[in-house]
Protein backbone atom coordinates (compact mmCIF):
# COMPACT_ATOMS: atom_id res chain seq x y z
CA UNK A 1 0.00 0.00 0.00
CA UNK A 2 2.74 2.44 0.69
CA UNK A 3 4.52 1.68 -2.45
CA UNK A 4 1.60 2.75 -4.47
CA UNK A 5 0.58 5.71 -2.60
CA UNK A 6 4.81 6.98 -2.71
CA UNK A 7 5.97 5.30 -5.36
CA UNK A 8 9.68 5.21 -5.84
CA UNK A 9 11.31 8.33 -4.94
CA UNK A 10 12.30 6.48 -1.72
CA UNK A 11 14.46 3.90 -3.75
CA UNK A 12 16.40 6.39 -6.09
CA UNK A 13 20.01 5.83 -6.98
CA UNK A 14 21.37 6.24 -10.00
CA UNK A 15 20.02 4.37 -13.54
CA UNK A 16 23.55 2.33 -13.39
CA UNK A 17 23.21 2.02 -9.41
CA UNK A 18 19.67 0.07 -10.18
CA UNK A 19 20.79 -1.74 -13.21
CA UNK A 20 23.52 -3.52 -11.13
CA UNK A 21 20.70 -4.05 -7.51
CA UNK A 22 18.59 -5.70 -10.55
CA UNK A 23 20.77 -7.57 -12.59
CA UNK A 24 22.52 -8.92 -9.03
CA UNK A 25 18.72 -9.90 -7.95
CA UNK A 26 17.86 -11.68 -11.67
CA UNK A 27 20.83 -13.58 -10.85
CA UNK A 28 19.41 -15.03 -7.08
CA UNK A 29 16.43 -16.44 -8.51
CA UNK A 30 15.37 -19.82 -9.08
CA UNK A 31 15.96 -20.85 -12.63
CA UNK A 32 12.94 -23.01 -12.13
CA UNK A 33 10.34 -21.03 -10.27
CA UNK A 34 7.62 -20.01 -12.64
CA UNK A 35 5.18 -16.71 -13.03
CA UNK A 36 1.54 -16.86 -13.72
CA UNK A 37 2.16 -12.87 -14.52
CA UNK A 38 4.98 -10.22 -14.30
CA UNK A 39 2.87 -7.93 -12.88
CA UNK A 40 0.99 -7.48 -9.32
CA UNK A 41 -0.74 -4.46 -8.47
CA UNK A 42 0.60 -2.71 -5.19
CA UNK A 43 -2.51 -1.55 -3.47
CA UNK A 44 -5.85 -0.48 -3.77
CA UNK A 45 -4.91 2.67 -6.18
CA UNK A 46 -2.96 0.79 -8.46
CA UNK A 47 -0.64 3.32 -9.38
CA UNK A 48 1.61 1.29 -8.81
CA UNK A 49 2.96 -2.45 -10.08
CA UNK A 50 5.67 -4.87 -8.97
CA UNK A 51 7.49 -5.81 -12.17
CA UNK A 52 8.87 -9.32 -11.10
CA UNK A 53 12.42 -9.85 -12.53
CA UNK A 54 11.25 -13.28 -13.81
CA UNK A 55 10.67 -11.09 -16.98
CA UNK A 56 13.96 -10.37 -17.16
CA UNK A 57 15.16 -13.86 -16.87
CA UNK A 58 12.31 -14.67 -19.40
CA UNK A 59 13.38 -11.93 -22.38
CA UNK A 60 10.24 -10.31 -21.88
CA UNK A 61 11.91 -7.00 -21.15
CA UNK A 62 16.01 -5.94 -20.55
CA UNK A 63 17.42 -5.09 -17.41
CA UNK A 64 18.03 -1.58 -19.21
CA UNK A 65 14.22 -1.11 -20.13
CA UNK A 66 13.31 -2.24 -16.31
CA UNK A 67 15.74 0.10 -14.75
CA UNK A 68 14.50 2.91 -16.82
CA UNK A 69 11.23 2.53 -15.97
CA UNK A 70 11.54 2.36 -12.61
CA UNK A 71 13.75 5.82 -12.91
CA UNK A 72 10.79 7.50 -15.11
CA UNK A 73 8.42 6.16 -12.67
CA UNK A 74 9.83 8.63 -10.42
CA UNK A 75 8.23 11.71 -12.04
CA UNK A 76 4.69 10.34 -10.77
CA UNK A 77 5.39 9.50 -7.67
CA UNK A 78 4.55 12.05 -4.23
CA UNK A 79 7.12 13.76 -2.21
CA UNK A 80 7.54 12.30 0.91
CA UNK A 81 7.10 15.33 3.34
CA UNK A 82 5.70 15.44 7.26
CA UNK A 83 2.20 16.51 5.38
CA UNK A 84 2.04 13.31 3.13
CA UNK A 85 3.19 11.08 6.20
CA UNK A 86 0.53 12.78 8.07
CA UNK A 87 -2.19 11.62 5.67
CA UNK A 88 -0.64 8.49 5.08
CA UNK A 89 -0.56 7.39 8.83
CA UNK A 90 -4.24 8.02 8.85
CA UNK A 91 -4.90 6.14 5.60
CA UNK A 92 -3.08 2.96 7.34
CA UNK A 93 -5.16 3.17 10.19
CA UNK A 94 -7.74 2.94 7.99
CA UNK A 95 -6.45 0.00 6.02
CA UNK A 96 -6.05 -1.70 9.42
CA UNK A 97 -9.45 -0.94 10.50
CA UNK A 98 -10.80 -2.67 7.08
CA UNK A 99 -8.15 -5.34 7.02
CA UNK A 100 -7.71 -6.46 10.75
CA UNK A 101 -10.09 -9.42 10.91
CA UNK A 102 -8.34 -10.63 7.66
CA UNK A 103 -4.79 -10.24 9.05
CA UNK A 104 -5.05 -11.29 12.19
CA UNK A 105 -3.86 -15.16 11.67
CA UNK A 106 -0.74 -14.22 10.58
CA UNK A 107 1.92 -14.54 12.13
CA UNK A 108 3.78 -11.24 14.09
CA UNK A 109 0.85 -8.91 12.95
CA UNK A 110 0.27 -7.61 16.31
CA UNK A 111 3.42 -6.90 17.01
CA UNK A 112 4.52 -5.73 13.53
CA UNK A 113 1.05 -3.58 13.61
CA UNK A 114 2.54 -1.72 16.71
CA UNK A 115 6.11 -1.71 15.32
CA UNK A 116 4.86 -0.09 12.16
CA UNK A 117 2.44 2.80 14.35
CA UNK A 118 5.56 3.78 16.76
CA UNK A 119 7.67 4.31 13.00
CA UNK A 120 4.86 6.03 11.53
CA UNK A 121 4.35 8.76 14.45
CA UNK A 122 7.98 9.47 14.12
CA UNK A 123 7.35 10.06 10.60
CA UNK A 124 9.51 7.34 9.65
CA UNK A 125 8.28 4.79 6.60
CA UNK A 126 11.12 2.36 5.41
CA UNK A 127 11.22 -0.68 6.47
CA UNK A 128 12.50 -4.40 4.87
CA UNK A 129 10.72 -7.25 4.10
CA UNK A 130 10.65 -10.36 6.73
CA UNK A 131 12.82 -13.46 6.47
CA UNK A 132 9.03 -14.95 6.48
CA UNK A 133 8.04 -12.71 3.30
CA UNK A 134 11.40 -13.76 1.62
CA UNK A 135 10.68 -17.54 1.86
CA UNK A 136 7.11 -17.34 1.32
CA UNK A 137 6.57 -14.81 -1.58
CA UNK A 138 8.99 -14.24 -4.73
CA UNK A 139 10.78 -10.35 -3.29
CA UNK A 140 12.64 -9.92 -6.17
CA UNK A 141 10.80 -7.20 -8.20
CA UNK A 142 10.51 -3.04 -9.26
CA UNK A 143 7.92 -0.89 -8.64
CA UNK A 144 7.01 0.71 -11.84
CA UNK A 145 4.30 3.64 -12.70
CA UNK A 146 1.09 2.20 -14.45
CA UNK A 147 1.68 4.20 -17.21
CA UNK A 148 5.48 3.28 -17.44
CA UNK A 149 4.26 -0.65 -16.90
CA UNK A 150 2.10 -0.57 -19.79
CA UNK A 151 4.30 0.68 -22.29
CA UNK A 152 7.31 -1.77 -21.02
CA UNK A 153 4.99 -4.76 -21.20
CA UNK A 154 3.12 -4.19 -24.08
Amino acid sequence: MFQDRFGVAHLLGSKEQVASYIKREVAEIDSDSEVSSYTEQCGWRGNYLRVDLRAIRDSVISVEELADGFIRSSDYGITIDSVALTDWSNEWHTIMQICRSELTSIDGFERDSVELAKLLSAHKYVVHHSRKYNECYAPHYRIVHRRVADKLLR
